[in-house]
């Protein structure tokens, strides 16, 4: 690329400044133009109240929008890149608790994740 661009501006063609110029934006927009985009799509997921322990819940919730975001992608005409490795946490959580009318501990979690998204 630097090897074109160099010769492109120094050459000693007949060629004048502006068509040189004109040459180089046409080769920059090839060379550019088979890359593939990525974007994000952002969503949440709540799980309402249920019977679960903190983290699975926040586990379903991150999943909910997980699987939302993934849709959007599709929608969009795109491909979502999945989570790899499955270790560490793959968005944000927030989460409610409250006992019901017998004492037994509920949760209701918020979540929040973007799946990579290649256009």
């Amino acid at each position: 690329m630097v090897t074109v661009v160099s010769f492109l501006l120094d050459c000693a063609l007949p060629m004048r400044r502006p068509a040189r110029v004109a040459t180089l934006a046409a080769v920059a927009l090839l060379l550019s133009a088979g890359r593939a985009l990525a974007t994000e799509y952002p969503a949440w997921g709540d799980t309402g109240w249920i019977y679960a322990s903190k983290a699975a819940c926040c586990n379903e919730a991150i999943g909910i929008a997980s699987r939302y975001s993934e849709e959007e992608c599709a929608n969009t005409g795109g491909m979502p890149s999945p989570f790899v490795g499955g270790a560490g946490q793959r968005g944000s959580c927030s989460w409610q608790w409250m006992q019901d009318a017998y004492g037994t501990m509920m949760n209701r979690c918020y979540g929040e994740a973007s799946v990579w998204c290649d256009q």
